[in-house]
């Protein structure tokens, strides 16, 4: 345990408690992250696929995070690299969505037209053009949009360099002990019970994912998270037949550096069971090889699941109602890696400044 207090404690050592607490170092301020788990990233920040995508076309609070998170990618893959010589393996693949009917086609362009008449990229493909890039796609597509400002990331890496980070700037990590409770005083928390001991901060961030909502539960505010499993398909491809992600039938293709395939995920709300199932690897890989038939003659590697935190109208960012020193940053479902950048990012000015470079109201425990 560390024998000296922190200016913050962040309850969460996935990719958002990391994010902050790599942006708080950065400010000078001197953390603790406190996970249960034995090490960093071991739920849903490692169970992702990766995927950077934002897709949306109008500019409201929501794709305009997305957006702004998106564009920090570049930036931050160097400076990690340069700090921590951990590559996150940021690469902009582009994803192509696919349609295989005229319903399909129709939604998917009229989303590609706004977004292009909105100054945003999108580019509206042929069967033939589709082939032309991406030969091992479908004979059955009728078409596709690419959308080329979208990426990916080796999401553990991602985690274990922000760690890597925070903890070169002087954060500290408890990790393998959860939090037993809280010290209350009238509208403050002014500390964090663990393994009996009590620990103290000026501010608590609780980013614990989809176990956020038991731990505000026990400062007495009800919010509204659940976790969503996603299964994960990974298949042994090599040489890779796919440079673009690929999206269509409900799931997405993810090519990686190291020769392997992605194809996930559902989504589905099971409580915290983290099993993967006969029904769910199928539902992938059907849809899967739908997508790209080269993929039924590759080999299976692996499957798991992950559960993400969701939360209607989420995520859930800023400080909690009637506790003025205490802030929650989770909900993120599906965008929780996308997201963690400008994430840790608004939460560190927050807590260091007060008034966030993007404002955080749309998106307040309040509303939820």
């Amino acid at each position: 345990m560390p024998t000296v207090d922190s200016d913050a404690i962040i309850i969460g050592a996935g990719v958002i408690g990391c994010a902050i607490a790599y942006n708080l170092g950065k400010a000078g301020v001197k953390s603790l992250v406190i996970d249960k788990a034995g090490g960093v990233g071991r739920e849903a920040s490692w169970a992702g696929a990766g995927v950077l995508t934002s897709h949306a076309s109008t500019r409201e609070p929501y794709p305009e995070l997305c957006r702004a998170s998106l564009a920090l990618f570049p930036s931050l893959a160097d400076e990690l690299k340069a700090r921590t010589q951990i590559d996150i393996e940021f690469i902009r693949s582009g994803t192509l969505s696919l349609f295989f009917d005229e319903e399909e086609k129709a939604g998917v362009i009229g989303l590609a037209e706004r977004r292009i008449d909105r100054g945003f990229s999108a580019e509206v493909l042929t069967p033939e053009q589709v082939w032309e890039i991406e030969p091992a796609v479908s004979k059955s597509v009728v078409g596709g949009v690419r959308f080329p400002e979208d990426a990916q990331v080796r999401n553990p890496k991602l985690v274990r360099a922000l760690a890597k980070g925070a903890a070169l700037l002087g954060t500290q990590f408890v990790l393998g002990n959860p939090v037993d409770g809280f010290l209350r005083e009238k509208d403050r928390i002014s500390g964090v019970k663990v393994n009996g001991e009590l620990l103290h901060a000026d501010t608590i961030v609780i980013a614990a994912g989809c176990w956020s909502g038991a731990l505000v539960g026990k400062l007495g505010v009800h919010l509204p998270i659940q976790p969503s499993r996603g299964q994960i398909v990974l298949v042994d491809c090599m040489p890779l037949v796919l440079t673009h992600t690929i999206d269509g039938l409900g799931v997405y293709v993810v090519p990686r550096s190291d020769g392997k395939i992605l194809i996930g995920a559902t989504v589905e709300f099971v409580g915290y069971d983290k099993r993967t199932t006969l029904v769910g690897v199928q539902q992938m890989i059907e849809a899967g090889t739908m997508l790209i038939p080269e993929l039924a003659g590759m080999t299976f590697a692996q499957a798991w699941a992950g559960l993400r935190p969701h939360i209607a109208n989420g995520p859930s960012l800023g400080r909690l109602p009637g506790l003025e020193n205490v802030i929650i940053a989770s909900g993120h479902f599906k965008n929780g890696i996308l997201l963690a950048p400008i994430t840790g990012a608004l939460i560190s000015e927050l807590i260091t400044t007060g008034t966030p470079s993007l404002s955080l109201e749309p998106f307040s425990p309040s509303m939820n």
